[in-house]
Parts: structure tokens; C-alpha cells; sequence
């Protein structure tokens, strides 16, 4: 079905830029609904696993706040709550850089460890029944012109920085 049906739009979308862009949202939007459903019923939202996951894999097990900030795309506000958050569960604890203590290192428990480690495998069951269907040659593809897109954007917010 394609996407002026799927959202009972009264009139095709004009161009096929357009269409690609609001199909990346909306596809988007999807997935993040169907995160929000399978990590509803173990008390985390996607962001917080994505934060365990990432100190499960770090080579020390702790990452500072600042980078996990960047790698899950959130702002500082936004990462110190999903911290805070964590720490209150006891999955994750903050210490003090030993040469900075500006800066906020974040460890992963024991149980935030065993709590990433028996939720990756549904994890996992999720992205391959997301993404079933999909030859590799195709998954690649789309990749690559994401990666593009991704590039575009960056170009334009270096050319327009923002204001403030």
C-alpha cells in the first residue's frame, strides 16, 4: 500500500522527494512504536536499552555521558534524565571522570547487564521480523542512500548554523 493510501491523504503528494521524505518519517514513527510496545512490558524505553547496550559493548564498560549523548543522538537534558532514570533502577551509576569531574562516566551494573543481556535476543527477533523480506543487496542499498541523505543534511546545517 502505498503511502497517500496508508494515510488516507485526499490527494497524491506532489513530488517524490516529498513522498521519500515523509515515508522516512513515517516509517520512523512506526518503528518507534513498535520499540515503544516491546520495551513497555519490561519498564524501559528504547533509548534507556540503547544506553545499556552501548556500556554492555564498550571496551571499559563505562562511557562518559557526553558520548553516549552523541551516540543515541540525544540532548544533554534529554540523556541526563534517561541516566537518571537508570540509576534509580539500579541498571547504571555515575562517577566522576577521574582527571575531569566535570565530566559524568556512566557504568552498567551487574543488573543492568542482565537486563540487556536477556532482552537482546527479542531485540534482535524484533529488527529481523522488521526487516524480513528485505533481500541484503536491497538492506544495503537502502543504507547507502540514507548515509546521502544523512549527508545532505549535514550540509545544510553547516551552511545554516544555528541561531542562538
Amino acid at each position: 500500500m502505498g503511502l497517500t493510501e496508508e494515510l488516507g491523504l485526499d490527494r497524491q503528494i506532489d513530488t517524490v522527494e516529498h513522498e521519500s521524505l515523509l515515508n522516512i518519517v513515517y516509517t520512523g514513527t512506526m518503528i518507534a512504536r513498535a520499540s515503544f510496545r516491546y520495551f513497555q512490558g519490561h519498564k524501559l524505553t528504547d533509548a534507556q536499552f540503547n544506553v545499556l547496550m552501548q556500556l554492555r559493548y564498550a571496551g571499559e564498560k563505562t562511557l562518559s555521558q557526553a558520548v553516549l549523548g552523541r551516540r543515541l543522538v540525544v540532548n544533554k537534558a534529554d540523556m541526563t534524565g534517561i541516566i537518571d532514570r537508570l540509576e534509580r533502577q539500579g541498571l547504571v551509576r555515575r562517577q566522576a571522570h577521574p582527571e575531569d569531574r566535570r565530566v559524568n562516566m556512566i557504568e552498567i551494573t551487574e543488573k543492568g547487564a542482565q537486563v540487556a543481556e536477556e532482552l537482546e535476543p527479542g531485540y534482535f527477533e524484533g529488527v529481523r521480523q522488521l526487516m524480513s523480506g528485505i533481500p541484503p543487496a536491497e538492506l544495503k542499498n537502502l543504507n547507502g542512500i540514507l548515509e546521502r541523505v544523512r549527508g545532505n543534511i549535514r550540509g545544510i546545517l553547516v551552511s545554516r548554523p544555528e541561531k542562538g
